[in-house]
């Protein structure tokens, strides 16, 4: 399929670089990467997904950004100019600051005209998540509940979310009232081969469930159990808080099963001092956790999703 590579402009002197697949008469697909500049999985599983695409038959439009938030990837921080965070922003605003008129751009031009949305992130340096598929609960596909495309997915944890904080790309496409999905695995800083052939296979699972796509044989079949999970809107600016400054030593792994008061670890001061006990609030499945040594009071330590959960 022969790739069309197109600039949309974000602002003066600012474009963002897309790359479209197919042309038109079905399903409208984007995949975003890069949202976050210190979370390149996702720009690499961009990357990927636009070379598969290209010896594949694709029906409708599939396209890509791989790198949404170019002043973030430049800085290799989280936030972009002045601090914003992309993903708190969106819809947008066109005369606003560098982010504002990112979501707005993307916003306009990819989100609002597609039919599914994707949008591929990780847990940054600081955290760690377990690799999972979150998805809008209440959502269909193909006429069909996203959850039967999300189970077609490589990932052994799916997160169910019946609502979602607004600002971010998927809750301006759940306003909307389209479909969408967004893959997290990884951090600390580091990258396997394994997630990043997780998340190609991923977008290409559910562009083959809305119909962008033929089946590809690198997709693969989904792994033999899924864990689905309930409760929390994915935010990773709220959850478990620390109370204390000093290093953090973890007791619990992402994608453990905690219960409501089991400690996920301490805080020990620079004499090595625990200060802090960190509990869980409820119990669930530890879908974020602190990886970075030091932390600071007001900081996420950890991420808890509802009690409700079963294997698929």
């Amino acid at each position: 399929m022969t790739a069309v590579k197109e600039r949309l402009a974000a602002g003066p002197g600012l474009d963002l670089d897309v790359v479209r697949f197919g042309s038109g008469g079905g399903p409208a697909v984007t995949v975003l990467g890069g949202v976050h500049g210190d979370e390149l999985e996702g720009v690499l599983a961009a990357y990927r997904v636009a070379d598969e695409l290209a010896s594949a038959n694709v029906h409708g439009t599939v396209t890509v950004l791989p790198r949404a938030n170019p002043p973030a990837l430049a800085a290799g921080t989280r936030h972009g100019e002045g601090d914003v965070n992309l993903a708190r922003v969106f819809p947008g605003d066109p005369g606003g600051d560098v982010s504002a008129r990112i979501a707005h751009a993307i916003a306009r031009e990819l989100i609002e005209p597609c039919d599914l949305l994707i949008d591929l992130h990780s847990a940054g340096r600081r955290y760690r998540m377990p690799p999972m598929c979150g998805f809008g609960a209440d959502r269909t596909l193909g006429g069909r509940p996203l959850l039967d495309a999300a189970r077609t997915t490589p990932f052994p944890y799916l997160w169910a979310h019946a609502s979602v904080a607004p600002g971010r790309s998927v809750s301006h496409a759940d306003a909307l009232g389209k479909p969408w999905a967004y893959f997290e695995s990884g951090g600390g800083g580091a990258l396997r081969e394994a997630d990043l052939d997780r998340y190609v296979r991923g977008v290409l699972r559910l562009l083959e469930a809305v119909g962008a796509v033929e089946p590809v044989s690198f997709a693969g079949p989904p792994p033999g159990r899924q864990t689905i999970v309930t409760g929390g809107d994915g935010d990773t600016d709220t959850g478990v808080l620390f109370t204390t400054a000093g290093a953090f030593a973890s007791s619990a792994a992402a994608g453990d099963a905690v219960a409501a008061g089991q400690p996920i670890g301490a805080v020990y001061d620079d004499a090595g001092r625990r200060t802090e006990v960190v509990r869980a609030a409820s119990s669930g499945i530890v879908m974020m956790l602190r990886h970075e040594l030091r932390v600071a009071p007001g900081e996420v330590a950890a991420i808890v999703a509802g009690a409700g959960r079963r294997a698929a």
